[in-house]
């Protein structure tokens, strides 16, 4: 099995993937509270099963998320 490194790039390509997302379909609101939870599920799997590259993702993620859109 090849472990694949986790870096900042990657998240931040994820988070401006999503943002796109967000901007090319018009989220708002719970649209975009319920896009945040898939996130956060993500996250909850990734620590029940340590997978520790995949939660310091999901976590830098999630962050930088609710820093954006979940005021």
């Amino acid at each position: 099995m090849i472990m694949d490194i986790y870096t900042k790039k990657e998240m931040l390509q994820d988070f401006r993937d999503i943002q796109e997302h967000i901007q090319d379909e018009n989220l708002q609101g719970a649209d975009i509270t319920n896009l945040i939870g898939d996130v956060h599920e993500h996250y909850e799997v990734a620590n029940r099963c340590n997978f520790v590259i995949s939660k310091g993702h999901y976590s830098d993620l999630l962050s930088r998320l609710i820093e954006t859109y979940g005021h």
